[in-house]
């Protein structure tokens, strides 16, 4: 039991925010229909709580997952077994404990499809921290239910009628978990290291907190290798023109290459092109209907540039190996001066993210028709200038632990969203100029300072090269 009870505390200690939410959701949705199952909007609201409480859980489990299948790992006596007893236990907390409760107080109808549902919401949520790519299937079924919501209605209204619905969505949870488990069960090789700092997420998750290597389908190895070409074209064109030249220009630039090897021009526009694929499909095929204010998209943009940046403090923890050996390759005559030479490479991050916010509102401005164009423009050009540097900086600096990151991003992303839209009001209010230039002057001069206080304290800090503990 010993063994069990370590597997079960690993979702704990890597991802403690989002597996106590979870938990305190399930705790919540019981309560909620235990405390009156006759009123509808009570036990409604129950349900909803299990049902996202069953999705944060297992998103944190298959992440986890992901760490604890590796080929060494299945030498440990019974490890099959331990696993399928912790998912066994899971499977009783979220799916058969929530149904009895169901059917003890009296409501026997459906009992068979809320436990399916609440089984297929585990699978999915583990199935997505695991890494597979279901969550592009919810993407079809939501492009195609808002192309034609009355079918989707209707089609919702059939299946719960349905006495056949509960017996396919068991199938179709016990395929998913097939596809889902069987290659992290299987012992093979391991995928090929790539660059923690590389950029190849696409979306807005981050690498996993535990390191394990993203499982990459036929697609995602075919966009790897064309990552994988623009990045060693680039690093052979930088490595011929330091040659050809050398100074301290080149060799700044060859170390940008280093650390950061698809972010150079090429990369960003083939990652911008393949990442904007996706909203003018969706956009197009709900035929253009707006349901919301045309300024969310520039705090949207903001939101995917900044995204790149946990993905960065992480990359720079499992990076400290391999900065020992970029140390004795440059032979700095002091460590403030390496210190120096890292910050200054990631700085390249801040243009590449101001120019990501630019492109995805320009496309949101041409798919959603918005009326005031230019000062959504300005509006994020200007938060996004103030917010990428503050965003390098507690990265950079900022705290190691999990959960410290965590929560230091979340205050960094709702500063930036605050800041968008009051930005966007004082514009509307003041004018471009006035209102334009009063929003840059305070929130670039904050960003500023905080990048100058971050950079003093990073080159004044000996340089780590010991790998992180997982």
């Amino acid at each position: 039991m010993r063994a069990v009870w370590q597997i079960w505390l690993q979702p704990w200690r890597q991802l403690l925010v989002l597996t106590s939410a979870g938990q305190l959701l399930w705790f919540c949705g019981m309560g909620l229909i235990l405390l009156n199952i006759s009123d509808g909007e009570v036990a409604i609201g129950g349900l909803s709580a299990l049902a996202s409480g069953a999705f944060f859980t297992h998103l944190a489990q298959g992440q986890t997952l992901r760490g604890l299948c590796q080929s060494e790992n299945f030498l440990l006596p019974q490890f099959r077994q331990l696993l399928l007893f912790v998912g066994l236990l899971d499977a009783t907390q979220w799916a058969v404990l929530p149904v009895l409760l169901h059917v003890v107080l009296g409501q026997h109808d459906h009992a068979l499809l809320f436990f399916a549902g609440m089984l297929g919401v585990s699978a999915f949520g583990l199935s997505m921290g695991c890494g597979r790519r279901v969550g592009l299937l919810t993407w079809v079924v939501a492009i195609a239910a808002g192309w034609k919501p009355h079918i989707a209605v209707e089609v919702v209204r059939v299946a719960l009628a349905s006495s056949l619905t509960a017996p396919l969505l068991l199938l179709l949870i016990g395929w998913l978990l097939l596809i889902t488990l069987r290659p992290l069960l299987r012992i093979s090789d391991n995928e090929t290291e790539v660059s923690p700092l590389e950029s190849l997420n696409l979306s807005s998750t981050n690498l996993p907190v535990n390191g394990a290597p993203q499982p990459r389908g036929a697609i995602g190895k075919h966009v790897a290798g064309w990552f994988e070409v623009i990045s060693q074209w680039a690093l052979d064109s930088t490595l011929v023109r330091y040659h050809r030249q050398p100074g301290p220009r080149q060799r700044q630039a060859l170390v940008r290459r280093l650390l950061l090897p698809h972010d150079n021009l090429l990369a960003v526009v083939l990652r911008l092109l393949l990442v904007a694929a996706i909203p003018v499909v969706y956009f197009f095929a709900i035929q253009h209907r707006q349901h919301f204010d045309a300024a969310v998209v520039g705090a949207y943009a903001l939101l995917l540039s900044l995204s790149r940046f946990p993905q960065l403090g992480r990359g720079m923890l499992r990076m400290r190996p391999n900065l020992a050996d970029l140390y004795l390759t440059l032979a700095p005559r002091t460590y403030a001066d390496f210190q120096k030479t890292i910050a200054d490479a990631l700085l390249l991050l801040v243009p590449i993210s101001v120019l990501t916010t630019l492109a995805y509102t320009l496309l949101g401005i041409a798919l959603v028709h918005a009326i005031e164009p230019y000062r959504m423009l300005l509006t994020a050009l200007i938060i996004t200038l103030a917010s990428s540097p503050v965003a390098l900086a507690i990265h950079l600096i900022g705290p190691e632990a999990n959960f410290g990151r965590a929560l230091v991003n979340m205050a960094l992303v709702i500063g930036a969203i605050i800041s968008y839209w009051c930005a966007y009001w004082v514009i509307g209010a003041l004018g471009y100029a006035i209102g334009g230039g009063l929003t840059a002057l305070l929130t670039l001069s904050f960003s500023i300072s905080v990048w100058l206080a971050a950079q003093r304290e990073y080159q004044r800090r000996l340089p780590s090269f010991d790998a992180p503990l997982v």
